[in-house]
């Protein structure tokens, strides 16, 4: 009832006889307009003159509001879900190289065979090439070296013997023997020579460039 006495006090005072006349409540000549808010919150007959001339403001905003469009067609969508970055793969290892060969199969180290044959005696070497180079056979010794030197430092006359004999072989060997006998061959026969007839061989000699 606040409400509408609110609303009341704030319409003119012709305003509120044309409600009691529409609700056919008698109005005095000489009357204020608290008396006609008075007659018209008396009589529902005016109350509901009032609100058919001056009807509520909410009542006309519920009437007069479009209603709200909706869109049957779109259905309620949930959010898109971002996916965590999955974690990169680990790489592949790399394949192990394989084995040298000499890892897998070991070769066995071939021993030096014992069968080999000794190398010959340096010395019995050269005696063979110097045999060959002079067309002279060779003769290899009976007993070893050592055995010899010892037996040599214990009887010096057979040491000479051997050396004298090695001596004469060796002279005959390289023809020395028929050289010397040369040689004194003609010494003797120049000293059996007269001196006189010597000069004359020598100036002869000089002449025809020969040596004596």
């Amino acid at each position: 009832m606040s409400d509408i006495s609110a609303k009341l006090k704030a319409l003119k005072v012709n305003d509120l006889k044309q409600i009691l006349q529409k609700a056919s409540v008698s109005v005095p000549a000489k009357t204020n307009k608290a008396d006609l808010i008075a007659r018209i919150l008396a009589s529902p007959t005016a109350l509901d003159a009032y609100n058919a001339q001056y009807p509520s403001e909410t009542a006309n905003d519920d009437l007069l509001a479009p209603p709200e469009e909706v869109d049957w067609n779109v259905e309620d969508v949930p959010p898109a879900q971002t996916k965590e970055p999955e974690p990169p793969a680990s790489p592949p290892k790399p394949a192990e190289p394989p084995a040298p060969a000499s890892r897998q199969n070991p070769v066995e180290k071939e021993e030096p065979s014992t069968s080999s044959t000794a190398p010959e005696d340096p010395e019995l070497e050269k005696r063979k090439k110097r045999a060959e180079r002079f067309g002279i056979a060779l003769v290899e010794p009976k007993q070893p070296l050592q055995k010899k030197t010892s037996r040599n430092k214990s009887d010096p006359k057979t040491t000479l013997n051997e050396d004298s004999e090695k001596l004469k072989t060796r002279a005959e060997r390289f023809g020395i023997v028929g050289a010397n006998a040369d040689v004194n061959k003609r010494k003797r026969t120049e000293e059996a020579v007269d001196p006189e007839e010597q000069e004359k061989r020598r100036k002869r000699a000089e002449r025809f460039g020969i040596k004596t």
